[in-house]
């Protein structure tokens, strides 16, 4: 990335409100490649792109500031008060997720970026399992539940389609490669068992 005024360049899912198009690209604007995550990778605004200058214009900051939000209303029920371990879990993972799409953000380096990215999805796959927790705890309906984990879920999917496009940069650089003594992967990291090294 360039240095001095900069606006990151995303998909059309990552801003709020109407995505804003030329009215032409000239003739080979219809073309698929022009479109593609390997175009958009290199950080070049495509038709379907926009500039975003500040993470509060970001749909998955958004998105991630009403889970916070929520969770905080959450927190104010006579149950989660009394079961402060679990309270104060899911209030750091909402907020982990908040804090690292922004700081992320505000890195304005693919790499750098791409490793708070990869934070705030660890935090929001970490609050997920604390709504089956509260769930289970007969904190939350079945129905309450199933609506948060589906928001979740969603800004799961917004962090994954960001971090594609980073990882789509960083391939030509020498990504590092999983090597035997790395153990299995799994998409939450490596998986515990005997003979996994941490």
């Amino acid at each position: 990335m360039t240095e001095g005024p900069w606006a990151l360049v995303l998909g059309a899912w990552s801003v709020l409100g109407p995505v804003v198009r030329p009215k032409s690209c000239g003739p080979w604007s219809d073309s698929p490649w022009f479109d593609s995550p390997r175009y958009v990778a290199r950080n070049v605004p495509t038709r379907r792109d926009v500039g975003v200058y500040r993470f509060e214009d970001l749909r998955v900051w958004q998105a991630a500031k009403r889970q916070c939000d929520q969770v905080g209303g959450l927190l104010q029920r006579p149950e989660f008060r009394r079961d402060l371990k679990l309270s104060d879990q899911m209030n750091d993972a909402a907020l982990s997720v908040m804090f690292n799409i922004a700081e992320g953000f505000l890195r304005r380096r693919d790499k750098e970026m791409l490793q708070f990215l990869r934070y705030a999805f660890a935090s929001n796959g970490e609050l997920k399992s604390g709504y089956y927790a509260a769930a289970g705890r007969n904190y939350l309906s079945q129905a309450e539940a199933a609506e948060l984990i589906d928001g979740n879920e969603s800004i799961a999917r917004m962090l994954r389609r960001w971090q594609a496009t980073l990882d789509q940069g960083e391939s030509g650089r020498g990504r590092r490669t999983r090597t035997k003594n790395q153990g299995p992967g799994t998409d939450q990291g490596p998986k515990d068992g005997p003979g996994t090294k941490h």
